[in-house]
Protein backbone atom coordinates (compact mmCIF):
# COMPACT_ATOMS: atom_id res chain seq x y z
CA UNK A 1 0.00 0.00 0.00
CA UNK A 2 1.21 3.25 -0.74
CA UNK A 3 0.07 6.85 -0.57
CA UNK A 4 0.53 10.58 -3.18
CA UNK A 5 0.39 13.87 -1.73
CA UNK A 6 -0.22 17.01 -3.57
CA UNK A 7 0.63 20.11 -2.14
CA UNK A 8 -0.82 23.59 -3.09
CA UNK A 9 0.06 26.68 -1.57
CA UNK A 10 -3.03 28.47 -0.31
CA UNK A 11 -0.84 31.68 0.89
CA UNK A 12 2.65 32.37 0.26
CA UNK A 13 5.08 33.77 2.34
CA UNK A 14 6.43 37.61 1.37
CA UNK A 15 9.30 37.19 3.42
CA UNK A 16 11.13 34.09 2.05
CA UNK A 17 15.15 35.70 3.09
CA UNK A 18 16.90 34.13 5.56
CA UNK A 19 18.56 37.26 7.09
CA UNK A 20 17.89 41.19 6.43
CA UNK A 21 19.76 43.87 5.48
CA UNK A 22 20.49 45.62 8.84
CA UNK A 23 21.67 42.32 9.72
CA UNK A 24 23.67 41.96 7.03
CA UNK A 25 25.49 45.54 7.35
CA UNK A 26 25.59 44.87 11.46
CA UNK A 27 28.14 41.94 10.25
CA UNK A 28 29.88 43.77 8.19
CA UNK A 29 30.51 46.28 9.92
CA UNK A 30 28.47 49.23 7.82
CA UNK A 31 27.04 51.58 9.12
CA UNK A 32 23.14 51.59 9.06
CA UNK A 33 23.39 55.13 7.58
CA UNK A 34 25.57 54.11 4.44
CA UNK A 35 23.63 53.00 2.01
CA UNK A 36 25.96 52.44 -0.95
CA UNK A 37 25.82 48.97 -0.48
CA UNK A 38 22.83 48.69 -0.09
CA UNK A 39 21.71 47.45 -3.64
CA UNK A 40 24.74 44.26 -3.86
CA UNK A 41 23.52 43.47 -0.18
CA UNK A 42 19.94 42.83 -0.87
CA UNK A 43 20.73 40.87 -4.07
CA UNK A 44 22.91 38.52 -2.21
CA UNK A 45 20.69 38.13 0.54
CA UNK A 46 17.91 36.43 -2.59
CA UNK A 47 20.66 34.85 -3.87
CA UNK A 48 21.98 33.16 -1.03
CA UNK A 49 18.78 32.40 0.47
CA UNK A 50 17.58 30.58 -2.73
CA UNK A 51 20.28 28.78 -3.07
CA UNK A 52 20.03 27.69 0.65
CA UNK A 53 16.40 26.52 0.43
CA UNK A 54 17.51 25.04 -3.30
CA UNK A 55 19.97 22.86 -1.28
CA UNK A 56 17.76 22.02 1.54
CA UNK A 57 14.81 21.08 -0.86
CA UNK A 58 12.30 23.44 1.31
CA UNK A 59 11.84 26.45 2.23
CA UNK A 60 11.83 27.96 5.34
CA UNK A 61 9.41 30.83 6.11
CA UNK A 62 5.50 30.48 7.04
CA UNK A 63 3.38 29.39 4.43
CA UNK A 64 -0.16 28.20 4.51
CA UNK A 65 -0.41 24.95 2.87
CA UNK A 66 -2.89 22.21 1.47
CA UNK A 67 -1.76 18.92 1.54
CA UNK A 68 -4.10 16.44 -0.10
CA UNK A 69 -3.29 12.58 0.92
CA UNK A 70 -4.32 10.16 -1.59
CA UNK A 71 -4.41 6.34 -0.21
CA UNK A 72 -3.89 3.56 -2.94
CA UNK A 73 -6.57 0.71 -2.18
CA UNK A 74 -5.76 -2.61 -1.63
CA UNK A 75 -6.91 -5.02 -3.95
CA UNK A 76 -7.96 -7.15 -1.16
CA UNK A 77 -8.59 -5.03 1.90
CA UNK A 78 -10.15 -8.36 3.75
CA UNK A 79 -7.00 -9.89 3.40
CA UNK A 80 -4.78 -6.70 4.12
CA UNK A 81 -6.68 -4.53 5.95
CA UNK A 82 -5.19 -1.11 7.96
CA UNK A 83 -3.51 1.97 6.03
CA UNK A 84 -0.79 3.72 7.28
CA UNK A 85 0.58 4.42 10.83
CA UNK A 86 0.91 7.83 10.29
CA UNK A 87 0.43 10.76 7.88
CA UNK A 88 3.45 13.24 6.63
CA UNK A 89 2.79 16.55 6.07
CA UNK A 90 4.87 18.58 3.34
CA UNK A 91 6.07 21.28 5.55
CA UNK A 92 7.04 21.64 8.87
CA UNK A 93 7.20 22.66 11.88
CA UNK A 94 3.59 22.97 12.09
CA UNK A 95 2.48 26.34 13.37
CA UNK A 96 -1.52 25.80 13.12
CA UNK A 97 -3.82 23.55 11.47
CA UNK A 98 -6.94 24.87 9.65
CA UNK A 99 -8.76 21.62 8.46
CA UNK A 100 -8.64 17.65 8.49
CA UNK A 101 -11.15 16.65 5.64
CA UNK A 102 -11.12 13.23 5.36
CA UNK A 103 -13.43 11.64 2.52
CA UNK A 104 -15.48 8.46 3.55
CA UNK A 105 -16.56 6.45 -0.16
CA UNK A 106 -19.73 5.87 0.94
CA UNK A 107 -22.53 4.52 -1.60
CA UNK A 108 -22.51 6.86 -4.74
CA UNK A 109 -21.65 10.03 -3.26
CA UNK A 110 -18.71 10.51 -0.88
CA UNK A 111 -19.02 11.74 2.46
CA UNK A 112 -16.63 14.23 4.28
CA UNK A 113 -15.60 14.42 7.99
CA UNK A 114 -14.09 16.93 10.00
CA UNK A 115 -11.85 15.53 12.15
CA UNK A 116 -10.82 16.95 15.41
CA UNK A 117 -7.91 17.64 16.51
CA UNK A 118 -7.07 15.10 20.42
CA UNK A 119 -9.87 13.38 19.19
CA UNK A 120 -9.38 11.74 15.88
CA UNK A 121 -5.62 12.97 15.41
CA UNK A 122 -2.88 13.52 17.14
CA UNK A 123 0.14 15.92 15.65
CA UNK A 124 3.69 16.32 16.16
CA UNK A 125 3.99 19.81 14.98
CA UNK A 126 7.94 19.64 14.71
CA UNK A 127 7.94 16.93 12.59
CA UNK A 128 4.65 17.39 10.51
CA UNK A 129 3.41 13.57 11.39
CA UNK A 130 -0.21 13.53 11.85
CA UNK A 131 -1.50 10.43 14.38
CA UNK A 132 -4.60 8.36 13.96
CA UNK A 133 -6.77 8.29 16.60
CA UNK A 134 -9.73 6.10 18.14
CA UNK A 135 -12.26 8.60 18.77
CA UNK A 136 -13.71 5.89 21.02
CA UNK A 137 -10.44 4.82 22.73
CA UNK A 138 -7.89 7.32 22.59
CA UNK A 139 -5.70 4.67 21.25
CA UNK A 140 -3.21 5.46 18.35
CA UNK A 141 -4.69 3.69 15.51
CA UNK A 142 -3.52 3.21 11.20
CA UNK A 143 -5.21 5.39 8.83
CA UNK A 144 -7.97 3.92 6.95
CA UNK A 145 -6.79 4.12 3.06
CA UNK A 146 -9.08 7.51 2.20
CA UNK A 147 -8.01 10.63 0.98
CA UNK A 148 -7.37 13.39 3.50
CA UNK A 149 -7.02 16.81 3.17
CA UNK A 150 -5.22 18.79 5.90
CA UNK A 151 -5.06 23.12 5.70
CA UNK A 152 -1.86 24.46 7.76
CA UNK A 153 -0.09 26.68 8.23
CA UNK A 154 3.87 25.60 8.40
CA UNK A 155 7.44 26.91 8.75
CA UNK A 156 10.04 28.58 10.96
CA UNK A 157 8.18 31.47 13.38
CA UNK A 158 4.80 31.92 15.48
CA UNK A 159 1.28 31.56 13.94
CA UNK A 160 -0.81 34.89 15.56
CA UNK A 161 -4.28 36.21 15.96
CA UNK A 162 -5.05 39.20 17.15
CA UNK A 163 -8.55 41.90 16.30
CA UNK A 164 -9.14 44.97 15.14
CA UNK A 165 -11.68 46.75 13.59
CA UNK A 166 -11.40 48.34 10.02
CA UNK A 167 -11.59 52.16 9.92
CA UNK A 168 -14.45 54.16 9.43
CA UNK A 169 -13.03 55.98 6.74
CA UNK A 170 -10.69 55.50 3.76
CA UNK A 171 -8.28 53.81 3.48
CA UNK A 172 -10.15 51.12 4.97
CA UNK A 173 -6.93 49.62 5.52
CA UNK A 174 -4.96 47.26 8.28
CA UNK A 175 -1.28 46.71 9.39
CA UNK A 176 -1.33 43.77 11.42
CA UNK A 177 1.01 44.39 14.86
CA UNK A 178 3.66 42.26 13.96
CA UNK A 179 3.75 43.64 10.30
CA UNK A 180 7.41 43.82 10.25
CA UNK A 181 7.75 39.96 10.75
CA UNK A 182 4.51 39.26 8.74
CA UNK A 183 5.30 36.28 6.57
CA UNK A 184 1.95 34.89 5.74
CA UNK A 185 -2.19 35.52 5.63
CA UNK A 186 -4.09 32.46 7.37
CA UNK A 187 -7.44 34.10 7.65
CA UNK A 188 -9.73 37.07 8.31
CA UNK A 189 -13.41 36.75 10.34
CA UNK A 190 -15.98 38.51 11.81
CA UNK A 191 -16.74 38.80 15.41
CA UNK A 192 -19.42 35.93 14.48
CA UNK A 193 -17.13 33.72 13.51
CA UNK A 194 -17.85 33.76 9.73
CA UNK A 195 -14.92 33.98 7.17
CA UNK A 196 -14.01 36.65 4.73
CA UNK A 197 -13.20 35.69 1.48
CA UNK A 198 -9.12 36.55 0.38
CA UNK A 199 -8.79 38.16 -3.13
CA UNK A 200 -6.49 39.88 -5.14
CA UNK A 201 -7.33 43.19 -4.97
CA UNK A 202 -10.21 45.62 -5.33
CA UNK A 203 -12.27 43.79 -2.63
CA UNK A 204 -16.25 43.64 -2.26
CA UNK A 205 -17.90 43.42 1.18
CA UNK A 206 -17.42 40.21 2.75
CA UNK A 207 -13.62 40.03 1.20
CA UNK A 208 -10.21 41.65 1.57
CA UNK A 209 -6.77 41.74 0.53
CA UNK A 210 -3.42 41.66 2.07
CA UNK A 211 0.21 42.50 0.65
CA UNK A 212 2.33 39.57 2.64
CA UNK A 213 5.57 41.65 1.96
CA UNK A 214 4.08 44.81 4.55
CA UNK A 215 1.58 43.19 7.00
CA UNK A 216 -1.58 45.28 4.92
CA UNK A 217 -4.67 44.52 4.83
CA UNK A 218 -7.15 46.05 2.77
CA UNK A 219 -10.78 46.34 3.08
CA UNK A 220 -14.32 47.28 1.17
CA UNK A 221 -16.10 50.63 2.52
CA UNK A 222 -19.37 48.72 3.26
CA UNK A 223 -17.27 46.48 6.01
CA UNK A 224 -16.08 49.73 7.80
CA UNK A 225 -16.18 49.89 11.60
CA UNK A 226 -16.23 46.16 11.68
CA UNK A 227 -14.70 44.20 14.38
CA UNK A 228 -12.47 41.94 12.79
CA UNK A 229 -10.31 38.85 13.87
CA UNK A 230 -6.53 38.28 11.78
CA UNK A 231 -5.02 35.15 11.70
CA UNK A 232 -1.52 35.23 10.22
CA UNK A 233 1.86 34.06 11.01
CA UNK A 234 5.45 35.47 11.63
CA UNK A 235 8.58 34.28 10.21
CA UNK A 236 11.44 33.65 12.83
CA UNK A 237 14.61 31.74 11.26
CA UNK A 238 17.15 29.64 13.43
CA UNK A 239 19.77 31.03 14.19
CA UNK A 240 22.36 28.43 12.62
CA UNK A 241 20.22 29.42 9.77
CA UNK A 242 20.63 32.98 9.43
CA UNK A 243 24.62 32.39 10.35
CA UNK A 244 25.25 30.14 7.59
CA UNK A 245 23.69 32.70 5.12
CA UNK A 246 25.63 35.58 6.38
CA UNK A 247 28.62 33.88 6.24
CA UNK A 248 28.06 33.10 2.53
CA UNK A 249 27.24 36.74 1.85
CA UNK A 250 30.30 37.89 4.00
CA UNK A 251 32.34 35.93 1.90
CA UNK A 252 31.23 36.98 -0.88
CA UNK A 253 31.35 40.93 -0.13
CA UNK A 254 35.30 40.16 0.76
CA UNK A 255 36.19 38.91 -2.51
CA UNK A 256 33.72 41.09 -4.54
CA UNK A 257 36.43 43.65 -5.64
CA UNK A 258 39.18 41.27 -6.35
CA UNK A 259 40.37 38.61 -9.12
CA UNK A 260 39.12 35.23 -8.43
CA UNK A 261 41.66 33.71 -10.14
CA UNK A 262 44.61 35.02 -8.75
CA UNK A 263 46.32 32.27 -6.65
CA UNK A 264 49.54 34.14 -5.26
CA UNK A 265 50.80 37.80 -5.50
CA UNK A 266 54.46 38.33 -3.37
CA UNK A 267 55.19 41.53 -2.52
CA UNK A 268 58.73 41.82 -1.14
CA UNK A 269 58.81 43.18 2.10
CA UNK A 270 55.06 42.90 2.40
CA UNK A 271 54.38 40.03 2.42
CA UNK A 272 52.21 36.87 0.18
CA UNK A 273 48.85 36.42 -0.30
CA UNK A 274 46.65 33.66 -2.18
CA UNK A 275 43.29 33.24 -3.20
CA UNK A 276 41.75 29.56 -3.73
CA UNK A 277 40.67 28.86 -6.95
CA UNK A 278 36.85 28.16 -7.37
CA UNK A 279 35.65 26.12 -3.46
CA UNK A 280 37.80 25.41 -0.81
CA UNK A 281 39.35 22.35 -0.39
CA UNK A 282 37.11 19.54 0.17
CA UNK A 283 33.96 21.86 -1.26
CA UNK A 284 31.73 19.85 -3.87
CA UNK A 285 28.95 22.28 -4.38
CA UNK A 286 27.60 25.85 -4.01
CA UNK A 287 29.09 25.62 0.00
CA UNK A 288 31.93 25.03 1.96
CA UNK A 289 32.14 21.38 3.47
CA UNK A 290 31.68 23.17 7.27
CA UNK A 291 28.54 25.56 5.61
CA UNK A 292 27.04 22.31 4.05
CA UNK A 293 27.26 20.20 7.50
CA UNK A 294 25.37 22.65 8.96
CA UNK A 295 22.74 22.50 6.28
CA UNK A 296 22.30 18.96 6.19
CA UNK A 297 20.52 19.07 9.73
CA UNK A 298 17.43 21.03 7.68
CA UNK A 299 17.83 19.16 4.59
CA UNK A 300 14.82 17.09 3.21
CA UNK A 301 15.96 13.22 2.49
CA UNK A 302 15.71 12.26 -0.73
CA UNK A 303 14.88 8.67 -1.51
CA UNK A 304 17.20 6.93 -4.23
Amino acid sequence: MAYSIVTTILAASGNPALTTLAAAKTELSISATDTSNDAWLTQAINQVSSGIRRYCKRPFAPEQIQDVFDVEQDAYPWQTPGGFPQLELSRWPVLQVASVIQTLAVGVTPLTQTLVAGIDYRLDALTGRLLRLNPFTGAVTRWEAEPVTVIHTSGYGAFVQEMDAVPGAAPYQVTVAQAAVFSCDSGVAYASGTSLTPVSSAPAKGQYSVNPATGLYSFNAADAGQDLTFSYATVAIPDDLVEMCLRMITSRFQSKDRDPALIMQDTPGVGTQRWWFGGSPGQKGAFPPDIEAALDDYRVPTLA
